[in-house]
């Protein structure tokens, strides 16, 4: 029996009853006892209920004289239902990473009109929402070193513009949520200047040492490295916390005033009608001492409580998810009993995604921690994940995905295999949860080569043209000298890589001209997911193990109705699996709109997604 320590009833392995014949807890009890002999109705079924689960995972349900194939066995997990539905339960969520997105005045730099004019194209795809990386004044070109709260991007537009964006989105029936960095400010940033100079109220804005503290590291690290994290400031003779480098020092959290100003900050940009924030970086808010103590501290969980109490006083419909990029068990502790966060990212889910698909990947955690999770069982271990989502949290609260901005892009790291991408589209889009989408993967759109995250952040492939539809000019920031950018001047390797690319298909306007293209595959998962509220809140999921290892079959069920999931997850090789009972007969796959009749047994193509 599995179970968790708190809402210990929200999952079981447990064997079900349906009017097909399935045996019931209780009759397979009662049929126990008989067997048994056992005349004393003293023995409790407590005591029996263990050897009854391991006869389930053994043996499967039994099935009845009548039935037309001996049932197959299954696994299962119940699952508590919301409570308090809101708008990301089961919602997808398209990531944007402005400055790559759509150029409205061929700068070079994607902006709000640009992003404006693509929402009907965003609509179209079928997402619910939108997630914006930073668009606050900052001096690199990633953003995530807040120079100016209140102030929107230069690069970008005005405030004028973004406040249309907000209201052109919502006109839609579309949320916006913006990535929002508590955990560090840009070394320019007014506050860090003040208190580098001593300036009264700012003394401790930060985190300030005499001398450099031995034993501290990465907070995402074991190992000591105390110049990594502790960097001196001549201006105030002192060093200065910075868990990422010295032009990003951490904010002292610990200090009411500087809490109070950010939530100020949040306060804001809700009252703007922004719907939510992306808080960036949530394990590192506030440390208690060195490597372990650096991450994950009590304090930091009660921090972001704190913090989504206020939000919620705001706007109650605000979502929070926070980049916990560490186990499912770790992320979990963000919920804090249903004060905390409203979602976490399931960083495992895209790692057993590509494991199963490219079983040579390396799994890597640049910001964050590697989970312990088994990511080599390919179909169990999709399994597994949902065991453990459910064990850390309810289900909903984790938001899975393939890729993000910190990562290299899932069609590189599949090799550039179409097939593959259609299968982890598959996979994600029928997965429980808020899912993710990182823009251009519904083209695969892949990246010039590895080594520095600008390659993954290059910008979107709307046509075929020379400038791939970013802009009129084809100019690109990627392309243009980087003062801005932190690691310095690659050179102007876009423009050809594009040209490399051009004329195979690999934009928005060449696969929408395309009923079979990866675009379409994921248009069409998407109207799917939208169609099935039990794919995205199920109160009941059935993984049934068939004799095909390559073959995913999942039931989802709830109150709104009930899907089935089957996937053949080689994409070179067709399959044959046994056919669970309930779901032969004749069935049309909402995915393509076709016929199946599905018999004791039944031919999946390679790298077919079907859902029932």
């Amino acid at each position: 029996m599995l179970q968790r320590s708190e809402d210990a009833t929200r999952m079981r392995t447990r064997m079900q009853t349906n009017s097909s014949g399935r045996t019931t807890l209780a009759a397979a009890t009662a049929a126990w006892h008989g067997a048994a002999n056992v005349a004393s109705e003293s023995l409790s079924v407590n005591l029996l209920a263990p050897l009854l689960c391991c006869a389930t995972l053994l043996l499967g349900v039994a099935g009845d004289s009548h039935a037309r194939t001996p049932t197959l066995r299954f696994e299962t997990l119940q699952l508590e239902a919301e409570t308090a539905p809101r708008w990301w339960h089961g919602a997808t969520v398209y990531e944007i990473w402005p400055r790559s997105f759509q150029d409205s005045d061929g700068d070079g730099n994607g902006d709000f009109n640009g992003m404006t004019a693509k929402l009907d194209d965003l609509k179209a795809l079928g997402v619910d929402a939108i997630w914006l990386t930073p668009v606050f004044e900052a001096p690199s070109y990633h953003g995530y070193d807040f120079q100016d709260f209140y102030a929107v991007e230069r690069d970008y537009g005005t405030m004028a513009d973004f406040e249309r964006f907000i209201a052109e989105a919502h006109k839609r029936d579309m949320k916006v949520i913006l990535d929002l960095v508590l955990n560090h400010v840009s070394d320019q940033h007014p506050w860090f200047l003040a208190s580098a100079k001593k300036v009264k109220g700012y003394e401790d804005a930060f985190i300030w040492r005499s001398t450099r503290p031995d034993g501290w590291g990465q907070a995402w690290s074991n190992q000591p490295n105390p110049e990594a994290v502790w960097h001196w400031n001549e201006q105030r003779r002192a060093y200065y916390y910075g868990a990422f480098g010295n032009s990003q020092p951490d904010l002292n959290l610990r200090n009411p005033a500087v809490v109070n100003e950010l939530d100020a900050v949040a306060a804001f940009w809700l009252k703007k009608g922004v719907d939510g924030f992306r808080l960036d970086a949530v394990r590192y808010a506030i440390e208690d001492g060195p490597l372990a103590q650096q991450a994950d501290t009590p304090a930091t969980i009660d921090y972001w409580t704190a913090f989504a109490k206020k939000v919620k006083a705001i706007n109650p419909d605000a979502l929070l998810v926070g980049e916990a990029w560490a186990s499912l068990e770790t992320g979990g502790r963000y919920r804090n009993g249903g004060r905390g966060l409203d979602s976490v990212f399931d960083f495992d889910f895209g790692n057993i995604v590509i494991a199963i698909l490219n079983p040579d990947s390396e799994r890597r955690a640049d910001f964050g921690t590697v989970s312990d999770t088994d990511v080599s069982r390919k179909r169990d271990s999709l399994w597994a994940n949902l065991k453990q989502r459910a064990d850390a949290a309810p289900m909903g609260y984790f938001a899975p995905f393939l890729t993000n901005h910190d990562q290299n892009r899932i069609m590189h790291t599949l090799g550039g295999d179409a097939a593959k991408a259609r299968l982890a589209a598959g996979l994600l889009l029928t997965s429980p949860g808020t899912a993710y989408l990182y823009y251009g993967e519904e083209i695969g759109m892949s990246q010039y080569k590895t080594g520095e995250d600008r390659y993954r952040r290059a910008p979107m492939q709307w046509t075929e043209d020379k400038g791939a539809g970013f802009n009129a000019t084809g100019k690109t920031w990627i392309d243009l000298p980087a003062p801005r950018g932190y690691r310095g001047d690659q050179g102007a390797w876009w423009a050809k890589y594009w040209k490399q690319q051009q004329g195979q298909g690999h934009s928005v306007a060449a696969q929408q001209a395309d009923p079979n293209s990866l675009y379409r595959h994921y248009q069409r998962l998407l109207a799917v997911r939208n169609a099935n509220p039990e794919l995205k809140q199920p109160t009941e999921l059935r993984y049934y193990p068939v004799a095909a290892p390559d073959v995913w079959v999942l039931h989802a069920s709830s109150p709104a109705g009930d899907a089935w999931v089957v996937i053949n997850l080689d994409p070179a090789k067709p399959a044959t699996f046994p056919v669970p009972t309930e779901l032969q007969g004749t069935r049309t796959d909402q995915v393509n709109g076709e016929a199946k009749t599905l018999g004791q047994n039944f031919d999946l193509q390679p790298g077919e997604t079907l859902v029932f």
